[in-house]
């Protein structure tokens, strides 16, 4: 089936693939996806214990919102310092491996444009459909 989409498609596809899957093991994921001429980036901080929203407002820029209540926990003071410190991890561990992989992938990046002699034109956002969730 995959071979019958094309870069659009292809990308649009698997990321609902990924997004169910992110669903169902109830986690955290920062993902991009790549096929010739076409780049999807997207994220879910939403698992259970998450206590975090964000929400993007443009490309360049986003809302963040942390709450949590001891009432939302009936009282459990614990369960409460549990999805927080869970937070906090799944935010430093994201960000921390995006970190390092980003400054990695940037030398890769320079050695293979100069090695090929690459120059690049903008890649093309994935386009949906007017009302699509995704």
């Amino acid at each position: 089936m995959a071979d019958d989409l094309i870069g659009n498609e292809k990308l649009l596809a698997a990321r609902a693939e990924i997004e169910a899957i992110i669903k169902r093991y109830d986690i955290a994921a920062h993902v991009v996806l790549h096929c010739p001429g076409f780049a999807e980036l997207f994220s879910d901080y939403t698992p259970s214990y998450s206590r975090l929203t964000i929400k993007q407002v443009d490309e360049h820029g986003f809302t963040m919102h942390l709450k949590s209540e001891v009432a939302e926990y009936g009282g459990d003071r614990e369960a409460q310092r549990r999805d927080l410190e869970a937070t906090a991890n799944m935010v430093s561990s994201i960000a921390e491996a995006l970190a390092r992989d980003a400054i990695g992938l940037l030398k890769v990046t320079e050695r293979v444009d100069k090695a090929l002699g690459a120059e690049h034109t903008e890649t093309t956002k994935v386009v949906r459909k007017p009302g699509s969730r995704q």
